[in-house]
């Protein structure tokens, strides 16, 4: 984000080009969004981090066990104190750790798909590492972005794991065999949705950004707001500004550079506030 704080890059609403935007703008937005999710992940296992044992069958048991003692041997965060509860947590943990999961997989899955439209011809904005493509079964022309794609699709697995741990639960309180069913739900999420992330650093690392196409995509129109801005800044009432500057005899060719550079408001292209983002890694680590 840093080296590319300022390589133009078009900014979209609505799938439609709207401003300038910048790399460093695209890579931090995806950095605190998995910062974010880190932090959730974090979160959770403080919950679900809790030891069930001598809880027996959920009634507790005739033996003065020492449950605190289990807890600090196991190096747990802290005691399940109510029996009844141990057996009513099961489930309702695994439920935890996959929306925690499913937090992270649905960012994957924003990113691969804006992966999946900036390699193809139409935007032409990223060149994908080889080894993260593949030739088509027919059509010898064609590279797909076909690892991106099963990025883009593993949030569909975590999602289902949800549906089918939150229908699991539907029942009254103490054990029952439906619980079993929680493991293999939670098991296939994890697997699928931790090995597609795993892909990612690498994936990201060896992307290259082509800036002539990215250059090519930006029109006049999309200094539109900046001249809005400019004119509020000068006096004009914003609701005359904005009227102004939708005129398109107003949209003289801009400079994407000048653009970014005078976006000073933080988080902006010229102020991303990397040391805030860095500040809130390092404390989860």
């Amino acid at each position: 984000a840093e080296a590319e704080a300022m390589l133009s890059l078009p900014g979209y609403t609505h799938i439609q080009r709207a401003m300038v935007s910048s790399c460093g703008m695209w890579w931090a937005a995806w950095a605190e969004a998995f910062i974010d999710d880190a932090q959730r992940a974090r979160d959770t296992l403080a919950l679900i981090d809790a030891n069930p044992l001598g809880s027996a069958a959920g009634y507790g048991i005739n033996l003065p066990l020492d449950r605190d003692y289990t807890t600090t041997t196991m190096r747990k965060r802290r005691l399940q104190v109510a029996a009844t509860y141990a057996q009513l947590s099961r489930g309702k943990f695994e439920l935890a750790a996959v929306e925690a999961l499913g937090s992270a997989t649905l960012d994957l899955r924003r990113l691969a798909w804006d992966l999946s439209q900036f390699t193809s011809a139409e935007y032409g904005f990223v060149a994908l590492p080889a080894e993260y493509t593949t030739g088509s079964s027919i059509m010898p022309n064609k590279r797909n972005p076909d690892v991106v794609e099963l990025m883009r699709a593993v949030h569909a697995s975590v999602a289902a794991a949800r549906t089918e741990l939150e229908q699991l639960l539907s029942l009254p309180s103490g054990y029952h065999r439906d619980l079993q069913f929680t493991k293999g739900a939670i098991v296939h999420a994890f697997a699928r949705g931790l090995g597609a992330l795993e892909l990612l650093p690498d994936l990201l690392r060896n992307l290259e950004w082509r800036s002539e196409r990215m250059q090519a995509a930006l029109e006049p129109s999309m200094y539109a707001t900046d001249l809005a801005v400019d004119l509020a800044r000068q006096g004009m009432p914003f609701r005359d500004a904005y009227r102004e500057a939708a005129n398109p005899a107003r949209w003289a060719e801009g400079d994407p550079q000048a653009s970014l550079q005078a976006r000073v408001s933080p988080g902006a292209a010229a102020n991303l506030r990397l040391d805030a983002l860095r500040a809130r890694l390092e404390s989860l680590r």
